[in-house]
């Protein structure tokens, strides 16, 4: 009898404990998102208004925006004509304009390793992109490397504390949604870095 007791007994705390998880992580999806659609209206606002060319906005699907429109995902601004790009501190609330040449590198952190970079042996194939779908991701980050005293690097949260720490299991299709939006960030970051690359060999032979 007071096996049975005990059971209901875990069986409700378990499900009371699951809905306020779950409450919680909406409740947080959808303040982190309208922030960052504040963020990214005030952003381009600003470029609009000073000569930025929108040849390309890169829109990353994080753990807050799944199914969500592009305009609350996190972003970066490509201006090709001009070769400028925009990258965006969600954090700090920050964007910062710079050359294409001022570009210096990325990497990816799933879990606090990286496992991809620029130029990383393997190529962008065998990296993130054909990364194991086994166990959780419970963090995972963009950083971008600039030339830049003030601002060396800008990083971009894709997944971080989701469903209080548990994470998200890797065959879930929010984990592939990020890391399908984030493949076509990469290799744009990619074909700048191949012609900082290639300028800079021309320039010191």
């Amino acid at each position: 009898m007071f096996f049975y007791i005990y059971i209901i007994v875990f069986v409700v705390v378990f499900l009371v404990v699951l809905c306020g998880v779950l409450f919680y992580q909406s409740s947080k999806n959808k303040a982190n998102s309208n922030e960052q659609f504040e963020i990214n209206r005030k952003t381009l606002e600003y470029l609009q208004t000073h000569e930025f060319k929108f040849s390309k906005i890169f829109y990353i699907m994080d753990s807050h925006t799944y199914n969500k429109e592009n305009s609350y995902k996190k972003m970066i601004v490509a201006d090709n004509e001009n070769k400028k790009i925009c990258f965006i501190d969600y954090l700090s609330k920050n964007y910062y304009i710079t050359k294409f040449e001022e570009f210096l590198n990325y990497e990816l952190y799933e879990n606090g390793s990286m496992i991809t970079n620029g130029g990383a042996i393997g190529g962008l194939g065998i990296g993130v992109f054909g990364a194991e779908t086994i166990g959780n991701c419970k963090d995972l980050k963009l950083i971008i490397r600039i030339k830049s005293i003030t601002t060396p690097q800008v990083a971009y949260e894709i997944i971080s504390n989701h469903m209080a720490g548990m994470g998200i299991n890797k065959s879930a299709p929010l984990y592939r949604g990020c890391i399908s939006s984030l493949q076509e960030v990469v290799s744009f970051l990619e074909v700048i870095k191949n012609d900082n690359l290639q300028n800079g060999t021309r320039a010191g032979a």
